[in-house]
């Protein structure tokens, strides 16, 4: 026998249901274990102390009122009405002045996103001045040459040439397989 079958009969030993086989071999665990024997006294104990309790009286109603009671606690507090508090179709006036407000900013982001009135251009022209730009305040730097000189365009490239015109090199004596 096992720990966890000794602990699934002690009830049954103590109200002495077990068979006989099964009762002795509880038994025989019992003089293996020290623990075993401890673990049955304190559940012996416990069982007695359950049988002596007095019984409480409650009143006539007090079923009634516990079930109303668990079937008010299983509703969601944020859910349930407040008594005394208007709403405006389903929304408390919190939330209705809040959902108004987002609706509001809705609306307006979406009437600046997606008007007609707005031409096919950006809208950076609308921003930023048509100035020319300034000339710059150093007189050494307004001959600076667009093209750097130390590179130069080459008159042709290799690059350039048909590589159809060039002969195909054999490599199948130099191929070698792994396996050869």
């Amino acid at each position: 026998m096992n720990r966890y079958e000794f602990e699934d009969l002690i009830s049954d030993y103590i109200e002495n249901s077990l068979s006989l086989s099964k009762r002795k071999e509880f038994e025989n665990y019992l003089t293996e274990d020290p623990e075993a024997q401890s673990l049955v006294d304190h559940v012996h104990s416990t069982m007695d102390q359950l049988r002596n309790i007095q019984q409480v009286k409650v009143s006539d109603r007090f079923n009634e009122r516990l079930m109303s009671r668990i079937k008010n606690e299983k509703l969601p507090h944020r859910l349930k009405p407040v008594s005394g508090q208007k709403t405006f179709m389903g929304f408390t006036p919190v939330y209705a002045s809040l959902m108004t407000g987002l609706t509001i900013a809705l609306l307006f982001v979406s009437m600046q996103l997606f008007s007609p009135d707005m031409d096919a251009s950006t809208s950076q022209n609308q921003f930023y001045a048509n100035d020319p730009v300034p000339t710059l305040s150093n007189p050494a730097t307004t001959r600076v040459n667009p093209k750097p000189q130390d590179l130069a365009e080459a008159e042709e490239d290799s690059l350039d040439e048909n590589s159809a015109n060039l002969p195909k090199k054999d490599y199948t004596k130099r191929i070698h397989l792994v396996n050869d």
